[in-house]
């Protein structure tokens, strides 16, 4: 079921992860790494391939058994024909203008890719008000030999091959519980029963949670830092959010697959949303919302609008709701599946009399009736906002608007941290320990800024954060990398000697 290109990419993979020593059994970490990076997402595996780029032997240690952190494409086969189809239930998208995942993607690796809204608007345009971006070129996605979404997984594991070809390393299940510095400028960081590994240079892709449970770093990392790390705020004033918005418990992917593809075949919607923003979604009378995306999911047909069949985005919010999060098996695995000899309690038929509650507007337009038939399958991601586990992004958005709920609120009122600055909060989570650049932060959560200027979350904030730590360390912009994106994003936020680093770079 799977053309050549699939299969190649599928065998590659295998060999790669097969090759990159998962922990099982007697399988031993090494003594000591000369560099490595702790979570095999976007930041991780792209410190480890800039590393492997120069040279350097790097370790890459991922807790869980797949690569990709909060990129998670989840590949399957689906309906009567068991055709292959690829969900992205984490990130899933990018502008080439964002040179950072772009450059990496379409000049290193030359991964195909292809429009993410079909007419391809300007990246700025495809952007829900009150939010705003500041890209232009068309948001992207990486497709296959048939046109098909690959996933966005496949540029990390296209790094990750990289890494291996240089010699380097990845241990999956290998859970990191302390990191300590070393008077050297080395760390040791410890796996619980495990063991031990000594490294010269370390990056910690870590989010919120996991990088406040290391004991011995907490205990190195001043109080006014762990101040910030504890710090996660989002301002709604009113002046700029003139509707609810939802801030739930988690931030929830969803998609059915139907054996008709009704929204190609009788509807003819192939593109936009409903309602106009689906961030928003519709509350139905069963209490399951609904927002959809006509052309976000795969959708295979034998000809444009005739025997279609695939995936509809039901749901991408961070509403508060019930019925897709309790289909997440636990905190540590986001991914959920339901299929309808799985069903006992029939929650598919619930879910396809919601989508047609909320779509009934659009079939009554065209005076067509709606189909009865539920879908046979349903996939979510479930992104907590609190907790433990695979978690959304946590961030600070701040405002100092007087519309704001409690009034006006700075980055030091917002995070009790007086006197702080973006300038401050961005320095002291890149490099937590004071005067060591030998211990980097890289993540998503890690970002502050005001709620007027965010635009969500992308790679290129945690990509940045590692690439400006790669600074500090020595090591200079590739030649691949857009030189004026470069000045533009990463010299000014990482002047080397600003730390004031007391330890030699080991390599």
């Amino acid at each position: 079921f799977f053309t050549n290109d699939t299969m190649g990419r599928a065998a590659v993979l295998l060999v790669l992860l097969l090759q990159l020593r998962p922990l099982a059994g007697s399988q031993q970490l090494p003594a000591k790494c000369d560099a490595a990076a702790v979570g095999a997402g976007w930041a991780g595996v792209y410190y480890a391939f800039r590393l492997a780029s120069e040279g350097v032997k790097v370790c890459i240690f991922e807790q869980s058994q797949r690569p990709g952190g909060r990129t998670y494409s989840q590949r399957l086969q689906a309906g009567k024909r068991q055709e292959p189809f690829v969900l992205d239930v984490g990130a899933y998208r990018f502008s080439p203008d964002m040179h950072l995942p772009g450059d990496l993607i379409l000049d290193v690796l030359q991964l195909p890719v292809a429009c993410y809204e079909p007419d391809c608007p300007p990246a700025f345009e495809d952007f829900p008000k009150p939010f705003h971006f500041n890209y232009t070129q068309p948001l992207v996605r990486i497709i296959d030999a048939e046109g098909m979404p690959a996933g966005y997984v496949s540029a990390i594991e296209g790094l990750l091959e990289k890494v291996k070809e240089a010699g380097g390393q990845l241990f999956l299940g290998a859970k990191l519980t302390d990191l300590t510095p070393l008077p050297s400028g080395a760390s040791k960081l410890t796996f619980g029963d495990e063991g031990s590994v000594e490294v010269g240079q370390v990056l910690l892709n870590f989010p919120r949670s996991s990088l406040l449970s290391l004991p011995t770093l907490r205990n190195s990392t001043p109080e006014r830092t762990i101040k910030m790390e504890e710090c996660v705020k989002f301002d709604v004033p009113k002046k700029f959010f003139t509707q609810d918005f939802p801030l739930g418990e988690s931030l929830t992917k969803a998609y059915a697959f139907y054996e008709d593809a009704w929204w190609h075949t009788k509807l003819d919607k192939t593109e936009g949303q409903f309602p106009e923003n689906a961030f928003l979604p519709v509350k139905t009378s069963s209490g399951i919302p609904i927002g959809i995306h006509f052309n976000d999911g795969p959708v295979r047909c034998a000809q444009p609008g005739q025997d279609c069949r695939g995936f509809l985005e039901v749901f991408y919010s961070p509403a508060n709701e019930t019925f897709y999060q309790d289909l997440r098996p636990s905190p540590m695995e986001p991914l959920g599946k339901l299929q309808e000899d799985e069903d006992t309690a029939g929650l598919l038929k619930r879910l396809h009399s919601a989508v047609m509650e909320a779509l009934k507007p659009l079939f009554d337009a065209k005076g067509l009736e709606q189909p009865e038939d539920a879908p046979s399958m349903l996939v979510v991601g479930v992104w907590d906002r609190k907790g433990d586990g695979y978690t959304a992004p946590t961030k600070v958005y701040y405002s100092t608007d007087p519309t704001t709920p409690g009034g006006p609120d700075p980055l030091e009122k917002a995070c009790g941290v007086p006197g702080l600055t973006d300038e401050e909060y961005r320095n002291s989570l890149l490099t937590p320990v004071p005067k060591n650049t030998n211990i980097l932060v890289a993540n998503n959560d890690w970002k502050a800024q005001s709620v007027e200027s965010m635009f969500g979350d992308w790679a290129e904030e945690s990509l940045l954060m590692a690439e400006r730590g790669l600074r500090l360390q020595g090591f200079k912009r590739p030649d691949w990398l857009d030189e004026d994106y470069y000045k533009e994003k990463v010299e000014p936020f990482a002047a080397p000697g600003w730390t004031e680093s007391s330890s030699e770079i080991v390599i």
